[in-house]
């Protein structure tokens, strides 16, 4: 996984902004900085840019790199549509 950040796809921003803005809980997939999947739940307290980078901060004060998302609910994010999804639905 590069370390270069790659901007994310402007409507799935939007999507993570509608989150945030019903402060609703959502799951996650992710890869975090040791490029592990991970998989979560939380609710997105705030979008922001550090150094360039943009970055989601959950309640719980999770930071998740943008570009690192795989999947928010049910929809994949850009480029990782063919990605499978982990999530259980038991």
């Amino acid at each position: 996984m590069s370390t270069n950040y790659k901007p994310i796809d402007c409507n799935y921003y939007d999507l993570l902004e509608a989150a945030a803005t019903q402060r609703r809980r959502v799951d996650l997939q992710y890869f975090n900085d040791l490029r592990q999947l991970c998989l979560g739940s939380g609710v997105i307290e705030t979008l922001f840019i550090r150094d360039k980078v943009e970055y989601m901060r959950l309640k719980s004060g999770e930071e998740i790199r943008l570009d690192h998302l795989i999947r928010l609910d049910d929809q994949p994010a850009p480029g990782y549509a063919d990605y499978p999804d982990f999530s259980c639905a038991c």
